[in-house]
C-alpha cells in the first residue's frame, strides 16, 4: 500500500484530494496545525506541527513514500505590504524547504508540489512550460523560488519530484476570487461589467486529484513541470454570466462600459500612492477582471495522458447548489 503525507490537508483542494486518495487504496497521513476531530475518516493519521516550524515536522515524513505538498498562503489582500511579502516568503517558500527537507531525510521517494500559474508573469498569448518570465506579485515570487527550490534539491539528492502549476480552481466549496464574484452576484453588488472577451484558464478542483495522482505515478513526471487547466477557455464575462444563470439573476439590461473600470483603476491607483493606503479598485483589480491569464496543458496530456473531465458550465450547478447551502 502506498504511504502518502499531506500538508494543507483542510484547504479547499486538499479536501477533495485526501478522499480521491483513499479511493485509490492509499494510506494517508495529513499535517494539521491542530488536531481535528470529524473532519476526515479515523483512518486518516494526523500529525500536528506546522510548516514554518521546522522541529514541529520531525517525524511528519517517517515511513512515507510520497509527500504531495499543498500547504500555503495565497491570501492576495495583503501582498500590498510588507507583512504581506514576508507571509508569503514564510510560508509559500521557508514551509516548501522545511518539508521537503524533512521528506529527505526520511527517504520519501516522491515530491509532488503543488503550485500556481502565478509562478510566472502573465502573457497576452496562450502560454505553456517554455514561458520563463518571472512574477511579479509577492504571491507568484515566494511560489517560484519555491518551485526552483524543490527541482534543485529534487536533482541534488536524486529524488523524484514534480511541480503542477494549477490554474485557478474552481469546484463546490468554492473559495477566493471566484467565491467572492459569486457572493457579489449573489447579494446584488457586483458590477455589471462589460462583455470583454479576455481569456483565462481555469481548472476543477476534480481534474487537479487526477493530475496529481498521474504526477505520482509516471516515472515521466520526475523533474518536471506542468500546467493544469481544464483545457478550456473563459472571459470574466463568461464566468459572470454562468453565475447569474444558475443563481437565477436575470440578464442585466446594459452595461457599464470599459472605460469607466479603466478611469477608477486609475484613480485608485493615484489614490494608494496619496493616502498610503490599498483602496478597493486599483490596477491590479482591473488586471484581475480583464487580464488575460491563458495557459495549455498540452503537455500534461501529451506526457501523463491528462484528461480533464469537467468544466466550469458542468460544475457551475453543482458549485451553486453547495453555496446556497451555506
Amino acid at each position: 500500500m502506498v504511504r502518502a503525507l499531506v500538508t494543507g490537508a483542510t484547504g479547499f483542494v486538499g479536501q477533495f484530494f485526501i478522499p480521491y486518495l483513499l479511493e485509490q487504496g492509499v494510506s494517508v497521513r495529513i499535517l494539521v496545525r491542530n488536531a481535528r476531530q470529524h473532519v476526515f475518516p479515523d483512518k486518516v493519521a494526523q500529525h500536528v506541527g506546522d510548516l514554518i516550524d521546522a522541529a514541529s515536522l520531525k517525524g511528519v515524513a517517517e515511513d512515507i513514500d510520497i509527500i504531495f505538498h499543498l500547504g500555503g498562503h495565497a491570501h492576495a489582500w495583503n501582498e500590498g505590504n510588507e507583512a504581506g511579502e514576508q507571509q508569503h516568503t514564510k510560508i509559500n517558500f521557508v514551509g516548501t524547504q522545511n518539508i521537503l527537507n524533512e521528506g529527505i531525510r526520511a527517504g520519501v521517494k516522491k515530491f509532488i508540489f503543488f503550485s500556481t500559474i502565478k509562478a510566472v508573469a502573465d502573457s497576452r498569448q496562450c502560454i505553456d512550460e517554455k514561458w520563463d518570465a518571472h512574477p511579479d506579485t509577492p504571491y507568484g515570487k515566494a511560489k517560484r523560488a519555491a518551485e526552483e527550490w524543490v527541482l534543485s534539491q529534487g536533482h541534488q539528492h536524486s529524488m523524484p519530484v514534480c511541480v503542477l502549476r494549477l490554474a485557478l480552481v474552481y469546484g463546490p466549496l468554492l473559495k477566493g476570487n471566484l467565491y467572492q464574484m459569486l457572493r457579489a452576484i449573489d447579494k446584488g453588488y457586483f458590477p455589471l461589467i462589460p462583455a470583454v472577451k479576455n481569456q483565462r484558464s481555469l481548472v476543477s478542483v476534480y481534474d487537479v486529484c487526477q493530475a496529481a495522482w498521474l504526477a505520482a505515478n509516471s516515472a515521466q513526471a520526475n523533474g518536471k513541470i506542468y500546467f493544469v487547466t481544464d483545457n478550456k477557455e473563459y472571459s470574466t464575462y463568461d464566468i459572470y454570466a454562468l453565475m447569474r444563470v444558475e443563481l437565477g439573476r436575470p440578464k442585466p439590461l446594459f452595461h457599464l462600459p470599459l472605460w469607466l473600470f479603466k478611469l477608477l483603476a486609475f484613480v485608485g491607483d493615484n489614490g494608494e500612492r496619496i493616502l498610503r493606503r490599498r483602496l478597493p479598485f486599483n490596477s491590479q483589480a482591473f488586471d484581475k477582471l480583464f487580464g488575460i491569464a491563458h495557459y495549455s496543458s498540452l503537455r500534461i496530456q501529451q506526457e501523463l495522458g491528462f484528461c480533464p473531465h469537467y468544466s466550469l458550465q458542468k460544475l457551475m450547478p453543482e458549485i451553486v447548489q453547495v453555496y446556497s447551502k451555506g
